[in-house]
């Protein structure tokens, strides 16, 4: 039986304990940004691998995949954690064959019998009883130099795709975006901010690019179609891209999307490898989302008391809004997702 079709298995309390501190650092705003999510998500299963009584690949696997699901079902909407922990199961599947390999317990398997494998046989572990924790340190020291670099990795194109005299179009406050936006400003470009959600995020996002030498202009959501003919590009952060080359956008991003395709204006979505998600457009689980509508309509709005508002986190954005996506190994259309989501995970550890 493989680790994806067994029980979940029981953690330890310690184990318990450093799940339990992280979720609580995140629901009381310790921790912020899903870059700080995914890092403290890599220490804490560090953690956790390093101290198991056992280090076989089966062992390592339920309890990363415990580990996992325990954080996504507190934490439903902080896609990036499961991400990670999706990344070093994969890794711990790739040591555990290579150490197969080695040790000639693979050598009767042909690749047209691995090939018409069924996929609950490809999922299965095999008998091998040797200590990954030693080879899989490295695996998550690449991890970890990957999210703390893929940021800088992502700005790095902005002058590729950002030319003199454009005027480029983005939404809301986004620290990716505003990175990305400043790495641009020798290109001597102009800037539209459309407001988001959180109007004094935006303008102070606005007054930090306006002091690195970005031409800003700031306007109402409002007026996102107005302008966008005169637009030459739209920038925005992604919250998720999704497997079939959609994306889960800031709430609003929508109509920025919608009215760029309307304009034939090309948008770039800014997606480190952390925030590429194995989930689609059928599972809205992860897309009907509210939070507190008071960003929008603050509570000293006494004529709306009696309106039940509703605010949604994300908004989707369907692959045929999305031009090109922006990651750390470059820019991607979104029909190429799937290949990158194939490259990252595991098909069997998809759902945790």
């Amino acid at each position: 039986m493989s680790p994806s079709q067994g029980p979940v298995k029981k953690l330890d309390d310690k184990f318990v304990d450093k799940i339990g501190k992280f979720v609580a650092d995140i629901k009381n705003g310790k921790l912020k940004g899903s870059n700080n999510v995914a890092l403290s998500m890599v220490t804490l299963l560090e953690n956790i691998i390093s101290e198991s009584q056992h280090a076989t690949a089966y062992e390592l696997l339920s309890l990363v995949r415990s580990a996992g699901r325990r954080v996504a079902a507190a934490l439903p909407h902080q896609l990036a954690a499961s991400n990670v922990a999706r990344r070093i199961l994969r890794a711990i599947r790739d040591e555990n064959r290579a150490s197969a390999n080695q040790s000639g317990e693979a050598s009767g398997e042909s690749l047209q019998r691995l090939v018409l494998a069924t996929s609950a046989r490809r999922a299965t572990i095999g008998t091998t009883h040797h200590d990954l924790r030693e080879p899989l340190r490295d695996h998550i020291a690449e991890l970890r130099t990957e999210l703390e670099s893929s940021s800088s990795t992502v700005c790095s194109a902005a002058r590729e795709h950002v030319h003199a005299d454009e005027l480029i179009l983005t939404y809301g406050a986004s620290a990716l975006a505003e990175r990305f936006l400043r790495t641009a400003a020798s290109r001597r470009y102009k800037l539209i901010l459309a407001e988001g959600t959180d109007v004094q995020e935006s303008h102070a996002m606005a007054a930090r690019l306006s002091a690195a030498g970005v031409s800003v202009t700031i306007i109402s959501s409002a007026a996102i179609f107005a302008v966008m003919s005169r637009v030459n590009k739209v920038v925005v952060s992604v919250s998720a891209a999704l497997g079939g080359g959609a994306a889960l956008l800031a709430g609003g991003a929508h109509a920025v999307t919608q009215a760029a395709k309307y304009y034939s204006v090309p948008v770039l979505a800014l997606a480190p490898l952390y925030k590429l998600c194995p989930i689609h457009a059928s599972d809205d689980s992860h897309f009907n989302t509210l939070i507190a509508p008071t960003t929008a309509i603050p509570y000293e709005n006494h004529e709306v008391g009696d309106v039940h508002v509703y605010t949604p986190m994300y908004d989707f954005a369907p692959p045929d809004h999305i031009t090109l996506f922006i990651t750390n190994l470059g820019g991607s259309s979104p029909s190429y997702m799937y290949r990158m989501l194939s490259e990252l995970y595991d098909p069997n550890d998809y759902t945790l």
